[in-house]
């Protein structure tokens, strides 16, 4: 395995982990703002909430064709890099070039 493939792993792996821990703090959020559920549960969720750890990881956009997780448009999920040769060798339609 080459560097790209194992930072692509090792990205997917963090952004993996951390939906994880947002859908449990989402869980533990509806739980204590439920009126409903007993009085006692909903306490323990809002300790629980309290002792959770902020994780530092963020969600990084990983380039489709390059593997690349730097300057990576949020919507094509392609790097500016390779959006620049693909505008050079005129495969975009549409698209005008402005000072490239």
């Amino acid at each position: 395995m080459n560097n790209g493939e194992l930072n692509l792993i090792k990205l997917k792996t963090k952004n993996n982990y951390k939906k994880r821990q947002e859908i449990k703090t989402q869980i533990l959020k509806s739980i204590t703002q439920n009126k409903k559920i007993k009085p006692i549960y909903r306490s323990y969720a809002s300790i629980m909430l309290q002792k959770r750890v902020l994780t530092k990881y963020k969600f990084k956009h990983v380039c489709l064709k390059n593997n690349r997780h730097a300057s990576v448009l949020n919507k094509f999920y392609i790097s500016r890099h390779f959006l620049k040769n693909l505008a050079l060798e005129n495969r975009l339609q549409n698209v005008k070039l402005n000072n490239w």
